[in-house]
């Protein structure tokens, strides 16, 4: 017998790369978490890998004999069994059913940390974990897998570990593995050539950077937590609207931050000349955000995002308030009495959040004015304006009826010269929305009685010009009377024309008329040659294509014919056909009466005989 050949080795061919970030994404966008729909999402990764496994012949095995319990032998995917990228499908997927389910929980358990869900949601997230361990070590051991498959299944991991110990609260080995996984897909952005894949590698960082900064947070490694809590707002200012999950999770976040930041710390507000302790936590918040608002303010730059931190301002005072309200009324109804300090106290802390309300509104509604006043695209009607002016009037007057306003003095000056200012910019936009109505004598009258209102303004603003509450400034006064004296001069000069009889005409803009000829045949249209003679002229022949001409979807027709034709006079033939009708109905009358009579009597003679007799006895007559 011949001696066997040795076998040669054989070279297998690699697989294809794996982008686990692009797969999960792709799916994720499809299948439910578009919405924040986890449950969805967890049913599809549960079919694609039963798909995926029966594709490949590698479905567990259950086996059912009788007289004997059913027996289930679970196929798990190991280094042995990977011989196409398929199989790391099927760990990549059971790594997201259960990262899914374990959100669906954190979802319906909310804010009860001592939910049964939290233990399960936990649970979840270890074996999604295991999983992903399971995909890097098989990954990391076959030589058939590319360079760009090992760092994804790496990053992923790691992303996956980081957010096992988030959850679990131990920050260092959060920020740890979230560093691993934010440095890797970095590396991934810097190496690939691709532009939806670089997209996707930036807005995973962008995912982990929040995390990470939560997580440095509680570490005690950034000792600034103002600093820490304006960074994360900044980065919550910069998401797009379509980031809504996102968005969801940094308002968590600093919410979190805040909380940790003033659980411990004392906390006192000043209203009124009176120094209050409070304890509410809620309060302790806003105090805190109320410290940062200014310095978050001038680090933004958009007026939206400006406008966007006013509104979280307000409606976190708003809960504030909401708070504090529940907790007076749950002492009030515990039966307790309440000392007079005690009351005293609650009456100033409730003031001083509406003033905090207030204040901060009339913020945002100058805001509005400087940003409307600074508009050059289109001309600002007065009429917006001075609804502004008015409301932020009402909210001074609202401020000083708080307790507490009245009776200091320096809150009582301050106010009382902001709504001066502000009567004073109501007037001359008064005064200027009649103007453009063409009211002459009105609108001088109206720019007289803003001229007093500067004058009062000013020295109400001199008297109260080191007031804490004051930071109006005499300038854009001084700027504004000039405005107002310019302005009267060329209201009169208005009125005294159309009082001559003149009318004032604007300046001629010439508009190009862009109508076609063929609209305007029968008019004499002054056109300049050059406008011919250019590459594309501005003069229009025939406009095509043709403008549409609204038309019926089914035409409609009226039959209007009869209205409109003569009939004969019938008058004459209508008396005659009467006459004749009569003699008619006579004759048929009489014909009738002899043949009932001739009918009468020829009945006795048919019944006549024993026949008609008999007849009648048994089955009656017809």
């Amino acid at each position: 017998m011949a001696a066997a050949e040795p076998k040669e080795d054989v070279v297998l061919a690699s697989f294809a790369t794996l982008s686990i970030l692009q797969l999960i994404k792709d799916a994720q966008q499809k299948h439910g978490l578009r919405h924040g729909d986890y449950q969805r999402y967890r049913g599809y990764c549960a079919r694609r890998v039963r798909r995926i496994r029966k594709s490949l012949g590698f479905t567990h095995i259950h086996k059912s004999v009788p007289k004997h319990p059913a027996k289930f032998n679970q196929r798990k995917i190991v280094f042995d069994v990977v011989t196409e990228e398929r199989y790391l499908q099927v760990a990549v997927f059971d790594a997201e059913r259960n990262w899914s389910y374990a959100m669906q929980l954190k979802q319906e358990a909310g804010e009860d940390i001592h939910s049964r869900k939290r233990f399960h949601m936990a649970s979840k997230l270890r074996k999604a974990v295991k999983h992903t361990n399971n995909l890097e070590s098989i990954v990391r051991m076959c030589d058939r897998a590319d360079a760009a498959t090992k760092l994804e299944a790496q990053a992923y991991n790691a992303w996956m570990t980081g957010c096992f110990y988030f959850e679990m609260k131990q920050w260092k080995k959060a920020l740890d593995f979230l560093k691993t996984a934010r440095t890797i897909y970095e590396k991934l952005a810097d190496v690939v050539k691709f532009p939806e894949l670089i997209d996707l590698y930036k807005a995973r960082c962008r995912e982990i950077q929040p995390q990470m900064r939560y997580c440095e947070f509680n570490c005690g490694d950034d000792a600034d937590t103002d600093a820490a809590v304006s960074e994360m707002i900044n980065m919550r200012l910069q998401l797009g609207d379509g980031e809504g999950s996102l968005q969801d999770d940094f308002d968590k976040l600093i919410s979190e931050m805040r909380t940790k930041a003033t659980l411990d710390a004392e906390c006192h507000i000043r209203w009124a000349g009176e120094s209050i302790a409070v304890k509410n936590d809620s309060i302790k918040q806003l105090v805190q955000a109320v410290e940062q608002f200014d310095a978050q303010l001038k680090q933004t730059a958009s007026h939206d995002d400006k406008i966007a931190l006013y509104e979280q301002l307000l409606s976190s005072i708003r809960d504030a308030m909401q708070s504090w309200n529940e907790e007076m009324k749950k002492a009030s109804g515990g039966g307790a009495t309440r000392s007079d300090s005690i009351a005293s106290s609650a009456q100033l802390i409730a003031a001083y959040l509406d003033f905090i309300r207030l204040s901060k509104t009339i913020e945002r509604y100058l805001l509005i004015v400087s940003h409307t006043r600074a508009q050059t695209e289109k001309k600002v009607k007065p009429q917006d304006l001075l609804r502004l002016y008015d409301s932020v009037i009402e909210d001074c007057n609202e401020i000083l009826q708080l307790p507490g306003a009245s009776s200091n003095e320096q809150i009582k000056s301050a106010f009382l010269a902001k709504i001066e200012y502000y009567r004073a910019f109501r007037c001359y936009y008064m005064a200027e929305a009649y103007a453009n109505l063409s009211k002459w004598q009105d609108a001088v009258a109206l720019y007289d009685r803003a001229m007093q209102r500067c004058s009062s303004a000013l020295k109400a603003v001199n008297n109260s010009k080191d007031s804490a509450y004051l930071q109006e400034s005499e300038d854009e006064l001084t700027e504004l009377m000039k405005q107002i004296t310019s302005a009267k001069y060329t209201t009169q000069a208005n009125r005294l024309a159309e009082a001559a009889g003149e009318r004032v005409e604007e300046e001629n803009t010439t508009v190009a008329d862009t109508r076609p000829l063929i609209e305007t045949l029968d008019e004499y249209r002054k056109i300049d040659p050059e406008e011919l003679l250019k590459s594309e002229p501005n003069v229009c022949i025939v406009p095509m294509p043709p403008q549409f001409i609204p038309m019926p979807n089914k035409p409609m027709f009226f039959d209007l014919a009869l209205n409109h034709i003569k009939m004969p006079d019938l008058e004459t033939k209508i008396a005659s056909y009467g006459t004749n009708e009569k003699k008619n109905t006579s004759k048929q009358q009489a014909d009738s009466g002899k043949k009932a009579k001739g009918g009468q009597q020829a009945v006795p003679e048919q019944e006549q005989g024993i026949g008609g007799m008999v007849k009648g006895w048994f089955w009656g007559k017809k």
